[in-house]
């Protein structure tokens, strides 16, 4: 694991500088799968270690218990869970998908995709912000219960949190107040505003249960990530979306050939630009990955990102290709923490892919309308303007 300085762009605070992340992962699978940064993290970016590790019992999602992270708002969110807090929170985040599951949701999502594109005149447009995040912040709304006038806060809150997850563990788990922490406080209180009334969002049925399980304040934070998780990574699929059929007119134009790849196209989508990059674990003994062994406690990164464009997995994995088989890319993460609002994402890209496909035969990229947001541990857009005409 020997450490490399031109790899350095992969560390939070230095990624614009660094430019295409792709070449650096491309690097990085092929002369050091596990590598030591200078820094003491170790980053691990082929396909088949970080699938390993996502389901390594030895691999834990808590911090370790002499950091600093025990009191912040953070701590508390379901990613940094283990045992039986974890399975109150994600008991209760899936009971709404039980039964009917998703298909409840739809009308929320139909509803949204609606207002927000049937409006919408042709020309170049930053779909950024036209749609691909007013959809996914409408939706999570109405599914929390949040008044239309605190979304401006939301949205606010959700891009602030996504810059203090980047920026490392020692200024994410502070204590002092931040994105999160207010974010958690506004969601406490409206935990209990909702437990006073008689009747629960959708998306909120199993809240009675979780606060008696694990408390109002960690209840009211894993609100705050289901807010957060539950449409700012659908943002980015969206746009990701859009931006890899403009850029493949012939994928483009299979796809309307043939509307049943549209599932093909959401997880090709997801493989090529997987929005969360970055996947932490701490071993809690010493282990082995890859060859090389690891200390307890060690901070490991997994790279997702990396390990969807892994030559061993996929062919031609940089190529958008709608006619690769679905079901493996590890987007949504795998094992015990595999992400809960799988089926919701993919269901407002379908919604917004179906819409978009019915009102506009042309959708085209258009010189300099693209723009990356400067993050190392989310993949995103920023801007994305396309030129649109029905």
């Amino acid at each position: 694991m020997q450490g490399e300085g031109r790899w350095v762009g992969i560390r939070s605070g230095s990624f614009k500088a660094f430019g295409n992340v792709y070449a650096l992962y491309d690097a990085m699978r092929s002369e050091a799968p596990v590598w030591r940064a200078p820094w003491d993290n170790v980053y691990v970016s082929r396909f088949d270690l970080v699938a390993a590790c996502l389901t390594d019992p030895r691999m834990s999602h808590l911090p370790p218990a002499h950091s600093d992270a025990s009191n912040s708002a953070l701590r508390n969110w379901l990613i940094y869970q283990e045992g039986s807090t974890h399975a109150a929170i994600r008991a209760a985040f899936q009971k709404p998908f039980a039964g009917r599951g998703p298909a409840a949701f739809k009308p929320f999502v139909d509803e949204a995709v609606e207002l927000h594109c049937t409006a919408i005149s042709d020309g170049d447009l930053d779909i950024v912000q036209a749609f691909a995040r007013a959809v996914p912040e409408r939706v999570i709304a109405r599914l929390l219960g949040v008044p239309a006038a605190d979304m401006p806060r939301l949205r606010v809150w959700s891009m602030a949190a996504r810059e203090l997850l980047d920026g490392g563990f020692d200024t994410a788990f502070d204590e002092t107040a931040n994105a999160v922490s207010e974010m958690s406080a506004y969601f406490t209180a409206h935990a209990a505003m909702l437990l006073e009334g008689r009747e629960l969002p959708m998306l909120l049925a199993g809240l009675p249960d979780l606060v008696n399980k694990v408390g109002l304040d960690v209840a009211g934070a894993n609100l705050a990530l289901l807010a957060f998780a539950g449409h700012e990574t659908t943002v980015h699929l969206i746009s990701h979306l859009f931006y890899h059929l403009a850029q493949a007119p012939d994928q483009l134009a299979m796809l309307r050939a043939e509307p049943k790849l549209a599932a093909n196209a959401i997880a090709e989508t997801l493989r090529l630009e997987t929005p969360i990059q970055k996947i932490c674990r701490w071993p809690t003994e010493t282990i082995e990955i890859g060859g090389h062994r690891l200390a307890k406690d060690t901070l490991v990164v997994l790279l997702p990102g990396a390990a969807n464009r892994d030559p061993r997995r996929f062919v031609e994995p940089g190529r958008f290709d709608l006619r690769r088989p679905v079901g493996q890319n590890l987007a949504f993460g795998k094992g015990p923490h595999v992400c809960i609002g799988r089926a919701l994402a993919e269901m407002e890209a379908r919604s917004m892919l179906a819409a978009a496909l019915g009102l506009w035969s042309v959708i085209e990229p258009v010189e300099g309308g693209v723009r990356w947001m400067d993050n190392s541990s989310f993949r995103g857009l920023d801007r994305l303007v396309l030129r649109l005409a029905a």
